[in-house]
């Protein structure tokens, strides 16, 4: 039988970088809608600037956050996959009986191509209810932020391919405007991931910390399967 691991610290560490991230998503957000309307400025021929310099500052501007915003992705993608295999775990180790996915195919399935556009959601939810405590936890309903969540996921990178797709083939200023603008749609799916992630953590933690200050008796033990993908 697995052991619960109290992870109040990695879920701490695991919200401030969340935090961060949103907080860098929004700055990128109002700097890409400056990009937006510079570019619909020089499209339009309508402007009283050096359009030179600005273009120059922008190009700047927008490679700084770009970067910022890949060490964050690095650093969330890390410790979110490690926080789900220990959700996954901790609610094993609590006596949650007959679930699907293993720690390790929790996190595995997001490497899969095809099958990654829902099994991590499965995964995910299959978390959520275990983490009830219910013995009829296959019977119980999921969170609506779970639904936004993935939603917003999928719209995330969508997005973000399509953005990269668009800026690779682009040389008019108009293609380059397009392309803009689906990169800063995709960081502000990034912040609605962000902000329903929060609360699905969270509550997830809630659920789990409640079960293991449970009386004893309340927590029936169940064999644990192995970690292993």
């Amino acid at each position: 039988m697995g052991i619960f691991r109290n992870f109040s610290t990695n879920t701490t560490w695991l919200t401030r970088l969340l935090w961060l991230g949103i907080l860098v998503d929004v700055i990128a957000v109002l700097s890409g809608l400056s990009e937006i309307w510079l570019l619909s400025d020089i499209e339009s021929g309508n402007h009283a600037y050096d359009l030179a310099a600005a273009a120059e500052r922008n190009d700047t501007r927008q490679q700084a956050i770009g970067i910022v915003q890949l060490i964050i992705w690095l650093a969330q993608a890390v410790i979110i996959l490690a926080w789900i295999r220990l959700a996954n775990r901790n609610v094993r180790a609590l006596g949650a009986r007959d679930m699907e996915f293993t720690p390790g195919w929790a996190i595995g399935w997001y490497f899969i191509p095809v099958a990654n556009l829902w099994k991590p959601y499965q995964a995910m939810a299959e978390i959520w209810r275990a983490s009830s405590g219910s013995p009829d936890w296959k019977t119980g309903e999921t969170s609506g932020d779970l639904i936004g969540w993935w939603i917003a996921w999928l719209a995330a990178n969508g997005l973000g391919r399509l953005s990269f797709q668009l800026m690779m083939k682009a040389e008019a200023i108009g293609e380059i405007k397009n392309a803009s603008i689906a990169t800063t749609a995709a960081d502000i799916a990034s912040i609605v991931l962000s902000v329903l992630f929060l609360d699905i953590i969270k509550e997830i933690h809630r659920r789990q910390s409640n079960w293991a200050a449970a009386p004893r008796s309340q927590n029936v033990p169940a064999p644990v399967a192995g970690d292993t993908l």
